[in-house]
């Protein structure tokens, strides 16, 4: 027994191995938090080489302590961190079904505005005080732990530090490209959630930090492109050209609840959107996300461009089409001479649309800044009955063919777990497979059944119109409930609906495709042949998939990293000067009224907030031709801005007026 107490006090002298076991202890934490519950203490034993993996990879970053002379400090700052990710994963997935990805930190302004609808006021108390309690920790422990005595030159010390983090590395490394190799682990994951199951925390995390943007295959080449150019430049449309108004309608995480296996309720609440469905071309849309991710899919439909190519978990209106112009429906649409709109009911500032919509070749944006006499939900968002006027408002702006994308929100998540006071549902739902969210899809089903009213009278709206229409219904993403394939009949989660409605006569078609191929598809009904990304998916849609998926990702590459080999060189697409809603607010007169400045105009809302000479002034909103300032007064030539501001306090545009002369009483 001394013999074997001696071994192990002598074992524990090796710096690396107090890092090995502070690692895998760390990693079955860290694992516990990805499975939310005590499954993850058979991770070792169900996938024990990918355990050793990931225990490598914490190890790597644990072997940092051993550069500082406080190593106890140092682990704890190290274990602080993989803890907070996971439990950051760990809340995340209570709202949400997509992990936590690096991409995420790019969300946080995003998060903010949303946060109260997720997490109580009690909750984010809590949350500060975890994070003040872990702080002060840290600071008490840099104050009082012990330091280790160095008996060997700094040089050395760092020396021997640096090599023992080199060797950890290269073995996390060296595992990592094997299970890679083999298949037993993969780099890219078609579905998020499974992989960070299956793979682990640290893996697929440190994936989601490594692996941005799309890479470039061995095979791009200048030939390469040249060959698929000349291919794509010799597709014809297969119809006469029909140019009618487009307009697509991304309906947030909305699809039919008959879909649930064994559900009840009490009347059928997609009663307009199933009569479609049986009278219109449609069919199964396989979208990238479930249960969020809804730019994804809007970026996907717009471009064709496929998410799976780029890094886990990324949203392009983030990272590269902040900085970049991309071919999109409504560039393509802009050649045949469209007029380009986007429509959204929340926060134009919300996934960055108001800078990335320039970018993707649109006129005007209407956010929620420039709409007035809309309703919210219980949870606060805007309903979506305002979207037919807004359409309708795109449509008659200009006096030629429109194309108009219209983001709905009235059926986001998160939804109340119990029955709210004074809300009564309309509709009775019984038998939902998830019992403890029983009422929150009661909820959910009362809200998209207001979804399909608005889609009712969109639809009686356009068919009133004079002018040849086509409307493009589909749903982003399922909604935040617990599904699995196993409880939908369509036996998949990652699939929506779509349907193609037109005022003119269009065969029907029953067809499954993925979002990406859903822009290519409308314009192919309608005879229409724009931009490289289209004419692809159009012409190549019989290729083998791999083949089919292998060309589509090096022209992706090619457009948005590469060399622009497909268009000679250099992109034809300029950014736009996108005009923030269709009207133009405009003042007309501004005068004092005692200690009240009262200011005349058109097109006014709750979000225009009036400045005098650059300061900002309460203002409340009498009617959309006038504003009310308490407490304040102008004279000649002061300047008074009326400036569109959303929850966030971003400006999205702004008109000034000169006071010519002194403001009457």
């Amino acid at each position: 027994m001394n013999k074997v107490k001696t071994f192990l006090q002598k074992i524990w002298t090796y710096d690396l191995v107090h890092t090995a076991v502070y690692s895998l202890i760390l990693e079955l934490v860290v694992e516990c938090f990805n499975r939310r519950g005590i499954m993850g203490l058979a991770f070792p034993f169900m996938h024990p080489v990918i355990f050793i993996y990931n225990t490598l990879i914490i190890m790597t970053t644990m072997t940092i302590a051993l550069f500082f002379t406080r190593r106890i400090f140092a682990y704890c700052v190290i274990s602080v961190a993989w803890i907070g990710l996971s439990l950051t994963n760990f809340i995340i997935l209570s709202s949400r079904k997509t992990p936590f990805t690096a991409m995420d930190f790019y969300l946080i302004k995003d998060a903010i505005k949303v946060a109260g609808l997720y997490v109580s006021i009690v909750q984010i108390i809590l949350i500060a005080l975890l994070v003040i309690a872990v702080i002060t920790g840290l600071v008490f422990l840099w104050r009082k732990a012990p330091k280790i005595e160095v008996t060997i030159k700094k040089t050395k010390f760092y020396a021997y530090a640096g090599v023992q983090l080199v060797l950890v590395f290269l073995a996390a490394y060296g595992i990592g490209i094997t299970l890679l190799f083999t298949g037993a682990v993969e780099g890219h994951f078609g579905n998020l959630a499974q992989a960070y199951k299956k793979y682990g925390f640290s893996h697929c995390f440190v994936s989601s930090v490594l692996d941005r943007g799309i890479k470039k295959s061995g095979e791009y080449s200048e030939e390469y492109m040249e060959s698929l150019k000349k291919d794509l430049d010799d597709v014809e449309p297969e119809a006469d050209d029909k140019t009618p108004n487009i307009i697509f309608v991304q309906l947030e995480s909305f699809f039919d609840p008959t879909h649930v296996k064994g559900i009840t309720l009490s009347e059928n609440p997609l009663p307009n959107y199933q009569k479609l469905i049986s009278e219109y071309s449609s069919g199964y849309l396989s979208v990238p996300c479930f249960g969020a991710g809804t730019c994804n899919t809007e970026f996907e439909v717009q471009t064709g461009i496929n998410i799976d190519d780029f890094g886990p978990g990324e949203y392009p209106y983030r990272t590269i089409m902040k900085s970049k112009v991309c071919e999109s429906m409504a560039y393509d649409l802009k050649k045949l001479g469209y007029s380009t709109h986007a429509i959204h009911n929340n926060d134009g500032t919300f996934y960055d649309r108001n800078l990335v919509f320039s970018h993707l070749g649109y006129d005007t944006f209407t956010s929620i800044e420039y709409m007035d006499g809309f309703e919210k939900t219980p949870m606060g968002w805007a309903k979506d009955y305002v979207l037919t006027d807004e359409i309708d408002k795109a449509l008659n702006s200009t006096s030629g063919t429109d194309y108009v994308f219209t983001i709905s929100v009235q059926g986001h998540g998160d939804y109340p777990s119990t029955p709210m006071e004074g809300y009564t549902p309309e509709i009775k739902v019984t038998n939902f497979p998830v019992a403890e969210q029983q009422a929150s899809f009661e909820y959910y089903v009362n809200q998209i059944h207001e979804m399909d009213n608005f889609i009712g009278e969109l639809v009686d709206k356009l068919s009133e119109r004079d002018e040849e229409t086509i409307l493009v219904l589909y749903g982003d993403h399922l909604p935040t409930f617990d599904f699995t394939d196993e409880m939908l009949t369509n036996g998949d989660k990652f699939q929506t609906q779509y349907v193609i409605w037109s005022n003119f006569q269009m065969d029907k078609q029953n067809k499954d495709i993925q979002a990406y191929q859903l822009s290519a598809y409308v314009m192919e009904r309608l005879g229409m042949s724009e931009g490289y990304i289209m004419k692809y998916h159009q012409s190549k849609k019989n290729l083998p998939e791999d083949e089919y998926l292998k060309n589509l990702k090096i022209l992706e590459y090619d457009i948005l990293y590469g060399k622009k080999e497909i268009y000679g060189g250099d992109t034809p697409y300029v950014a736009t000067e996108l005009k923030m809603g269709i009207d133009d607010i405009e003042i007309t007169d501004v005068y004092n009224y005692g200690d009240t400045v009262f200011i005349e105009g058109n097109h006014f809302n709750d979000y225009s907030c009036a400045l005098i000479n650059g300061k900002e002034y309460a203002t409340e909103k009498i009617s959309d031709r006038l504003l009310r300032v308490k407490g304040a007064k102008v004279k000649k030539d002061d300047l008074v801005t009326v400036a569109q501001k959303g929850d966030d306090k971003v400006e999205l545009s702004r008109t000034t007026f000169a006071v010519k002369q002194q403001a009457k009483q």
